[in-house]
């Protein structure tokens, strides 16, 4: 996630999905680290802790919307401008196996690199560690609880309606690219199935088709 005190924003980074680029584009804007571990050093030799104790937390990068409202008081989730942006799901499967499989640094690259190829990797994702972009969003009831969801595949348009709802700008640079063509030619029948069968609730929320 990222945090903007000073501007009232809070991004939830779906992995994959150009976050890395919003990320870059509004850091100016986010929660100075440097007061966050000044704090930490105050709090370590019983001084007055000078920001609240949730300015004060580390978050991790992906974090869920519903994850983050238990952690924030109310006043500031309720109140701030909350925002995501999503990737047709077929597409988001290319895109990260080719992440992780060019990236020798990933967690996962070792094993996405042990399998035959993306059918196999297919299989392990819907078996083994499956994770849809709509939990990210929605509370448990699957309830969305951000305002604004963009679109990876319009992410121009819907990352400057973002900035003119928060009365910046910022620039969009192209980061953490993975290499590949069109996600569609990497599909046969079969596993274009599988993501349309595990990832249905993500299709039918956000209305995805595969060719689109």
């Amino acid at each position: 996630m990222l945090i903007s005190y000073s501007h009232r924003f809070i991004f939830v980074h779906i992995y994959k999905v150009a976050g890395s680029s919003v990320r870059r584009a509004l850091g100016e804007y986010a929660h100075d680290p440097n007061r966050l571990l000044a704090n930490r050093l105050l709090r370590r030799l019983g001084m007055r802790i000078t920001l609240p104790f949730h300015r004060c937390k580390e978050f991790p990068v992906h974090m869920q919307a519903r994850d983050i409202r238990e952690e924030l008081p109310p006043k500031v989730y309720d109140r701030f401008y909350k925002f995501a942006f999503v990737r047709n799901p077929w597409d988001w499967q290319v895109s990260l196996y080719y992440f992780m499989l060019q990236n020798t640094w990933h967690f996962q690259h070792k094993l996405v690199g042990s399998v035959s190829g993306f059918d196999e990797y297919m299989e392990w994702r819907v078996t083994e560690d499956k994770h849809l972009q709509k939990d990210f969003v929605t509370d448990e009831n699957g309830i969305q609880i951000v305002d604004f969801v963009g679109r990876y595949e319009r992410l121009s348009k819907d990352f400057l309606h973002v900035c003119r709802a928060l009365n910046i700008r910022a620039s969009l640079p192209h980061v953490n690219k993975s290499s590949h063509g069109d996600y569609r030619s990497y599909y046969n029948d079969r596993t274009k199935r599988m993501v349309e069968e595990h990832f249905g609730e993500d299709i039918e929320f956000f209305g995805y088709t595969f060719d689109e």
